[in-house]
């Protein structure tokens, strides 16, 4: 009579049910394609045979030298393992064993015993094809604590082996398609990282440079959201320095994270797709993550943080090739964002009347010891209106003989050995009439040693000023009337007549909600670009754009004889213009925009209204908040205006008189017209 063994089958049985098994393990093979699966249904089926309750298997990342748990059954612990050298060999040498708690302790490596421990693995079996580190099998203990018998390891090492050969062929094919993938993106990477390198290597704004590289780095992976951490000195806490569509407000992460600690000592990004969910993406509440280093030769300056990957079929999993490319562009970034630390102190202390002058662009001229020119920019070169022949190897006392004030200023840099700025000097290089702000600042090097220094120049010209203050408020010919009679500009503010014309998208927020931010984004450009350029084509002003709504006056800055007029065709012609592009839209199959336009005269305050650091051109005044009210108040397609724009328009425009209607700030009820 044949023995029982333990769960009650005689071994006669046990061993016919371990045959069945392995006929199963066969199928399993054949008909599973994506390696989780097969792991997941090796790891299912093995531990039914030895009847052993948990279970795990993690796989090795050559990219990331870390083993990733790509299967668990009863184990909760899903942090990946740091891979070096040391641990390999070790588990090459034990390659075909069968380890259990003791001999798994023999391997001194701290992230190994810890995962041991934290998984309470009592068996531990290393997975390699010849040399090549494929993955760790762990096994829990057995139910009812029976010990492994023969015949349990005989039945692990063939399901192992034959998992072995499975990931290796898997690999193998992988590779052929990755070797196939890369060779078809190859250019088109070169050419984005080209393009991308060249826009962000002449920014000198730290937290500007952050937000394009954040930026672009959504736009070329094609994600969702994303942000990008900062290591700030003597804190744990890293800093969110930018983000995108994510809500960072209080988020709070710590270097000492032991994803973050693994990409340090690796030097090398990580993917978290949707299979498990590990401490990063519990704390970010998110399933598809992709996370590389910012790093320069020395210094790791931050991570970059992305988002679920967008395709025509839905969010999916990032691969190894967005890792590459991952990486590729924060290593573009890094050294973007080195270089721009060095300028940072010279853009720090020039935060003087950004708001008034717009985007006024930083001519950069760098001497080397001996005061020669070595190298400037673009900006430069169009401030000193010179060839950069004309200004590289000249010696600054010859380069601005005369401007005596920018000679001291860098004569006081060079003996103070400190940063120099003043504003508002006269720059008779370039012409009588030329003003500038100047800064220069030591060159150093990374010894602390000085090299030189560097001479930064803005431009404030009263026509430059001008013309970059309101180029953005008003059309070209309102922005020339204005330099030929300058009287007519009040920065101080000033009472006037004028008509203001509100428009605004009906039901956008909720269509937004069924949109992607890719959509919305293009909706709203589409949308403005055109609008805008009508209302600059009747000489309007464009006050703010708020969401969805534009604010556009006439009569300020320039009062014309025709203001409510143009006000009145302006509206017209955008309700037009919005049917022919709806029927654009309508071709490619997306949803109609209609837009609702309040039009009032009165009078109101027009200027500059804010602090010294924050201004902004607008009108303001209860002619304004009537014009607000009147585009609430219109429906879609309508346009909507009040009795002292009908009297003025009344021959020119058909018009229906509606019933009086209440709005908020108004005691009576108000006269209104409909525009037909």
């Amino acid at each position: 009579m044949s023995s029982d063994i333990g769960g009650g089958l005689h071994e006669d049985d046990k061993t016919n049910h371990y045959l069945s098994a392995l006929i199963e393990l066969g199928d399993i093979l054949i008909n599973e394609e994506q390696t989780s699966e097969v792991t997941k249904s090796i790891l299912r089926l093995m531990l039914g045979i030895i009847m052993a309750p948990k279970g795990a298997i993690f796989l090795y990342s050559k990219k990331s030298d870390v083993y990733f748990p790509v299967s668990l059954q009863g184990f909760d612990y899903r942090e990946p393992i740091s891979a070096d050298t040391y641990l390999i060999q070790k588990l090459e040498y034990h390659a075909k064993g069968f380890l259990d708690r003791k001999q798994a302790e023999q391997i001194k490596h701290k992230a190994f015993i810890d995962a041991i421990y934290d998984l309470g693995a009592e068996v531990t079996i290393p997975l390699f094809f010849r040399k090549e580190p494929l993955g760790i099998l762990f096994i829990g203990e057995k139910i009812m604590g029976e010990k492994f018998t023969i015949l349990d390891e005989n039945v692990i090492r063939v399901v192992s082996n034959h998992l072995v050969k499975s990931l290796h062929n898997k690999r193998l094919l992988d590779d052929l398609d990755k070797k196939r993938k890369d060779l078809n993106l190859k250019l088109l990477e070169q050419q984005t990282l080209f393009d991308i390198s060249v826009a962000i290597s002449s920014m000198l704004d730290v937290e500007k440079l952050g937000e394009e590289i954040l930026w672009r780095s959504v736009g070329v992976l094609n994600t969702s959201k994303g942000f990008i951490l900062q290591e700030e000195k003597n804190s744990p806490i890293l800093k969110v320095s930018s983000s995108f569509n994510w809500d960072t407000s209080k988020m709070l992460l710590s270097k000492k994270l032991k994803i973050f600690e693994t990409i340090n000592k690796s030097r090398k990004g990580v993917v978290f797709t949707s299979h498990f969910k590990t401490t990063i993406q519990k704390k970010l509440k998110e399933d598809h993550i992709i996370i590389a280093p910012i790093q320069t030769i020395k210094n790791n300056i931050g991570y970059m943080v992305l988002c679920n990957k967008e395709t025509r079929d839905g969010v999916v999993d990032f691969d190894s090739t967005d890792l590459d490319l991952l990486t590729a562009l924060c290593n573009q970034a890094a050294v973007a964002v080195d270089n721009a630390r060095l300028f940072k102190d010279i853009t720090e202390s020039k935060q003087f009347n950004d708001s008034i002058l717009g985007s006024i662009a930083t001519g950069v001229i760098t001497l080397n010891e001996l005061g020669e020119v070595d190298s400037i920019n673009d900006a430069g070169s169009k401030i000193l209106k010179m060839k950069d022949e004309e200004v590289i190897g000249n010696h600054y006392m010859f380069l601005f003989e005369k401007d005596y004030e920018i000679l001291e200023l860098v004569q006081k840099t060079e003996m103070n050995n400190k940063i120099q700025t003043e504003m508002n000097l006269p720059f008779l290089t370039v012409s009588k009439d030329a003003r500038i702000n100047a800064s220069a600042s030591p060159r150093e090097d990374r010894d602390g040693g000085v090299r030189g220094l560097v001479l930064a120049i803005e431009d404030i010209s009263d026509v430059s000023r001008v013309k970059n203050t309101f180029k953005r408020y008003v059309s070209k010919q309102v922005v020339d009337e204005i330099l030929d009679d300058e009287t007519k500009l009040n920065l101080g503010g000033e009472k006037r007549e004028i008509t203001v014309l509100f428009s605004d998208i009906r039901g956008f927020t909720s269509m937004a909600e069924s949109m992607s931010p890719e959509s919305v984004v293009s909706t709203l450009n589409e949308h403005f670009s055109a609008m805008i350029d009508i209302v600059f084509k009747h000489n309007g002003t464009l006050d703010k754009i708020v969401g969805d709504q534009l604010m556009i006056v006439f009569g300020a800055p320039t009062t014309q004889d025709d203001d409510t007029e143009r006000a009145m065709f302006t509206a017209q012609e955008m309700q037009e213009k919005i049917k022919l592009i709806n029927k654009e839209r309508a071709k490619r199959k997306e949803k109609s925009v209609h837009v609702g336009i309040g039009i009032n005269r009165g009078a109101a305050v027009s200027g500059n209204i804010g602090s010294q650091e924050r201004m902004d051109y607008t009108i303001i005044g209860d002619a304004v908040n009537l014009g607000a009210r009147l585009c609430s108040a219109a429906g879609a397609d309508e346009i909507l205006i009040s009795k002292t724009v009908y009297d003025i328009v009344k021959d020119k425009v058909s018009c229906k008189e509606l019933e009086p209607i209440n709005v908020k700030g108004k005691k009576e009820k108000i006269s209104v017209y409909r525009a037909l």
